[in-house]
């Protein structure tokens, strides 16, 4: 068991540099995709909640780090959209494909809201933050069924090794 919670810790470590240091290139109007989304659905989807609650809740502080003036909101957002994803695929199959985009769709919509709420508490409600709010959702889905299915895509690849 910690060797799976290693994996999905250094997995995270991996995306958040990732997220850090690259994503800040691929902005669109200040809005930055998140490629911890992804990260954190297959994550979910790929370890019991024992493993994957406390890996999402450290990355999500470590990537608060980086937003010092809501420190917390985005481990309290991550461990929120780790229980909705744990929920939502309960009732279907491991590797169901429509489950999967259901939980990209509600994660993305959920963080989307609370980050809004989030925010808009921090630093008021006004037109701009609706947009943006907005904005970075559509941003934000697009980005992680692409990121999703790369993920998948790279899971599902074997290594094959012949000796002649």
């Amino acid at each position: 068991m910690w060797i799976k919670a290693l994996k999905a810790f250094l997995a995270g470590l991996l995306f958040l540099y990732i997220q850090i240091l690259a994503m800040s290139a691929l902005t669109i109007g200040n809005i930055v995709p998140l490629i911890l989304l992804p990260w954190l659905i297959a994550t979910v989807w790929k370890h019991p909640q024992e493993i994957s609650l406390p890996v999402v809740f450290l990355i999500g502080l470590m990537y608060d780090t980086q937003l010092p003036e809501t420190f917390g909101m985005h481990a309290l957002l991550f461990c929120l959209l780790a229980v909705l994803i744990n929920t939502l695929r309960i009732p279907f199959e491991q590797d169901s494909v429509v489950a999967k985009l259901i939980a990209i769709g509600s994660s993305n919509l959920v963080f989307a809201l609370l980050s809004m709420l989030g925010f808009g508490i921090s630093w008021g409600f006004d037109s701009k933050l609706y947009w943006l709010s907005l904005a970075a959702f559509f941003y934000n889905l697009i980005f992680s069924l692409l990121v999703f299915a790369i993920m998948q895509l790279i899971s599902h690849l074997r290594l094959v090794v012949v000796n002649e």
